[in-house]
């Protein structure tokens, strides 16, 4: 019997088409099942390079299997699964669409086996996902959406220029394996990625799109979008060590900005550049271990964001932002809901329980050498922080009195409840029974994260934060302050009012070169016109005309006596 080698992402992409022509009540099941049909046909293939063919002399790998994107592929495949339920709650084909394409584009690039291949790939999704953004009813969307374009267009071009100056050894060299980013080509395709993965200077690109994006397209930006540039670091960049100081950049800036931040979907876009952050570091200490945990945390984030988004996402629905001042009385009104976003904070603050515990657990037990304990340190504080942010702070806001409104019960919509519900679930059942997540690891994997010194270290982690909080900053509980500048507020101000100058002086000096080439031109041309005129009718212009002929024919004549050397 003939056994499917077919790429699970292309699967996706072609859904997103079917997605604009089917009706509302069917595009849920569309997108459920082109995410279970892709899971199986990644089950169902055995490890090893298969659908290879030549395409201008190059080798393209269309399906490349192994375990490093195995555990990617189950874990965004899974999340599209949770992210199909949470779209009955609304009606918006196009994000529907988009959002299939985004996936499928991810998905794609994680199979395929060779550069150009996974370049294109990346380059769709990336335009997945700012078209999601684009067709965000969120205020201020389509200026999100064009920022995003760019940040990928700007991610494209060095993907191509490095590309080409890799395919420049030989053909052979356009299969994936690890690259020296200390290279040309090399530092262009590491400068790219780093773009996508949020690095310090490039982060602002992903809390906006997660800010100015739907419920649903804020959960499928968390799961698409920058742990794709994860998974190709580990591919082409493992043991790096470069890269330990942008993970270490990434949780810095993460944690600080997650605790400042008060748009509540702003901060978990910042809490995952954070927890990227401890991806990339691992990947920069490149141990099989530090690998393994790098791999099982992007497992565990993707499962623990995308459950606390949608949790967000019910609280928008009903009232209309997630600013802290929209939590007030959320535990009376919506209690659910509430309860789901506390939930989902413990999640991603690696609470004991959860899937992200078992892989947090797993970086912090790599990181522990002499070498790097300024890291396990920075990973170890990261946990109490984004628990502090993300699970404290909502909560003591919904349990604030409201000032006014309604009473009466008013969960979010019962599809976006069920989604989170099932996103939950998941990370609870990984988190209690971690040896599934760690079969899928590559080697021999024994670990044990519930041992007592773990769990307890954990728990005084995030209980001493905790208290911290609550003690030292209970004015804060259900108010809003004005939002702390980014990097971002750099590009839209000075360096826009300096680009805006410097085009516009480099227009200036353009016309003012244009008006002084046409006058010396017409100068020139006038002069000329003369000469010819005085030359074509030599007597009517006087002495000087004569001289000029005179001229021309002794010129004329001497060439003529020394080509004939007389």
């Amino acid at each position: 019997m003939p056994t499917l080698t077919l790429n699970p992402g292309f699967v996706l992409l072609a859904a997103a088409l079917l997605a604009l022509a089917t009706p509302r009540a069917v595009r849920p099941f569309v997108i459920a099942a082109s995410a279970l049909t892709a899971l199986w046909l990644l089950l169902d293939n055995e490890f090893g390079a298969a659908a290879a063919m030549a395409q201008m002399g190059l080798p393209v790998v269309l399906l490349d299997l192994d375990e490093l994107n195995r555990v990617f592929g189950i874990a965004l495949l899974i999340a599209l699964v949770v992210i199909a339920i949470a779209t009955s709650a609304r009606r918006n084909r196009f994000e529907d669409a988009a959002i299939l394409l985004m996936a499928g584009g991810a998905v794609t690039a994680l199979f395929v086996g060779d550069l150009i291949s996974f370049v294109a790939a990346a380059a769709v999704s990336g335009l997945g996902a700012s078209w999601t953004v684009f067709v965000s009813p969120v205020e201020g969307s389509s200026p999100a959406g064009a920022r995003l374009l760019i940040w990928h267009g700007l991610e494209g071009l060095l993907f191509l220029v490095g590309v080409a100056l890799h395919l420049t050894a030989g053909a052979e060299r356009s299969m994936l394996s690890r690259m020296d980013a200390h290279g040309m080509s090399g530092a262009f395709i590491l400068a790219g990625l780093l773009i996508r993965v949020g690095a310090p200077f490039t982060h602002v690109w992903l809390k906006d799109a997660i800010g100015h994006a739907s419920p649903v397209g804020s959960a499928a930006l968390s799961a698409f979008s920058s742990m794709l540039g994860v998974y190709a670091l580990a591919r082409f960049f493992a043991a790096e060590q470069v890269l330990v100081f942008v993970g270490a950049g990434m949780m810095l800036v993460g944690a600080f900005y997650a605790a400042a931040e008060t748009d509540l979907k702003r901060a978990t876009g910042y809490a995952l550049t954070a927890q990227s952050g401890v991806c990339v570091a691992l990947i920069g200490i490149g141990s099989p271990l530090a690998l393994a945990a790098a791999e099982a945390h992007a497992f565990a984030s993707i499962a623990a964001f995308v459950a606390l988004q949608l949790a967000l996402g019910g609280i928008q629905v009903r009232r209309t932002h997630v600013r802290i001042s929209a939590l007030a009385g959320g535990g009376r009104s919506m209690p659910f809901t509430t309860l789901f976003v506390l939930l989902g904070g413990l999640a991603v603050s690696a609470a004991p329980g959860f899937a992200s515990y078992a892989s947090f657990a797993l970086a912090l037990e790599a990181s522990s050498t002499w070498e790097t304990r300024a890291l396990w340190a920075l990973i170890a504080a990261l946990s109490g922080v984004l628990f502090s942010a993300l699970a404290v702070r909502p909560f003591l806001a919904a349990n604030n009195a409201p000032a006014e409104g309604p009473t009466q019960l008013h969960e979010a919509p019962y599809a976006l409840l069920l989604a989170t519900i099932v996103g939950i679930f998941f990370c609870v059942a990984v988190g209690l029974a971690p040896s599934w997540l760690y079969g899928l690891l590559p080697g021999e994997l024994s670990f044990q994260p519930f041992a007592a010194d773990r769990v307890a270290h954990q728990l005084q982690v995030i209980g001493l934060a905790g208290a911290a909080y609550v003690l030292l900053a209970p004015t804060r509980r259900g108010a809003d302050v004005r939002s702390l500048p980014d990097v971002d507020a750099l590009y839209a101000g000075p360096l826009a009012k300096a680009g805006r100058a410097g085009i516009g002086g480099l227009l200036a000096l353009q016309a003012h070169l244009d008006r002084w080439a046409h006058r010396y031109w017409q100068v020139i041309h006038e002069r000329f016109a003369g000469w010819v005129r005085a030359t074509d009718r030599p007597y009517a212009g006087g002495r000087d005309g004569v001289l000029w002929v005179s001229l021309t024919a002794i010129v004329v004549c001497a060439a003529f006596i020394a080509r004939q050397g007389w």
